[in-house]
């Protein structure tokens, strides 16, 4: 069975947490943080695949242009309108508490998706990959699954860039983070080629913020430890509680569960 880092991530916050969600599968609604974190994945993934089309096409034209007069056709704008346009059409309603919170969630996405299309817009960009789905079989022999939000080409190698719409972390929150590591690894599996840099992008409203990293050989051997042991513990039924305020006030279940801190 593939392991997403999400899966991760919850049994190393709450061994009982991960239970109810995936052992249990227990059903929860979904959060308004968690809708507008889907939207704006989902808007600028449509927008990324209108990137890569156009680029496609770009080739296709040039090529045509050799054997042909010069095509006058134009390839679709990549403009902030259709950024805007394609954000409201992407935006999921559910989770919100009123239509006023799903209203002021909506205008701020308008909000940063201007943001976003005047970072995007700083330089040329040379698309691998958007929102693309990937399993890594890890030599432990456990798999895992996820998705990029986005793969650049560099220079010298692959640029990872997932997009984030919480709170900013720190550089050394992000330089020791297992989903970049996971990210680092799967990508150079996939692609051949090495990952030279890794990019959380934080999507606020008053700007988007860029924390780069890169992973040493010896980071990624500590992610495969870290991993395999998360691993060994799901596989071996090892669900127990580590409750706290911050965890409990956080947890989707925390209204079932026995050992809740709240």
């Amino acid at each position: 069975m593939p392991f997403s880092y999400s899966q991760l991530s919850t049994y190393r916050t709450c061994p009982k947490q991960y239970e109810f969600a995936s052992i249990k599968k227990l059903p929860r609604q979904i959060s308004a943080g968690e809708s507008f974190g889907s939207s704006i994945h989902n808007a600028l993934a449509a927008f990324g695949k209108r990137e890569v089309e156009s680029g496609k096409m770009k080739e296709e034209r040039a090529q045509l242009q050799l054997f042909t007069e010069p095509n006058t056709s134009q390839v679709s704008a990549l403009s902030s309108q259709l950024l805007t346009d394609l954000w409201h059409q992407s935006f999921i309603t559910e989770g919100y508490a009123s239509k006023q919170d799903a209203d002021a969630a909506r205008a701020k996405g308008e909000v940063i998706m201007k943001h976003f299309y005047a970072w995007w817009s700083q330089s040329p960009r040379d698309v691998i990959t958007i929102e693309s789905g990937f399993k890594w079989e890890s030599p432990d022999h456990f798999t895992v699954s996820g998705r990029f939000d986005r793969i650049e080409q560099l220079a010298d190698g692959l640029h990872v860039i997932d997009f984030k719409t919480g709170s900013v972390r720190s550089q050394e929150s992000v330089d020791s983070d297992l989903q970049l590591s996971i990210y680092a690894l799967a990508s150079e599996h996939l692609f051949q080629a090495p990952c030279t840099k890794l990019t959380l992008l934080f999507l606020q409203e008053d700007g988007i913020i860029e924390v780069s990293t890169s992973r040493s050989q010896e980071q990624l051997d500590t992610a495969m430890q870290e991993m395999n042991d998360l691993v060994t513990g799901i596989d071996t039924d090892v669900f127990d509680p580590t409750p706290s305020a911050s965890v409990c006030g956080r947890c989707p279940y925390r209204g079932i569960c026995d050992s809740a801190e709240v």
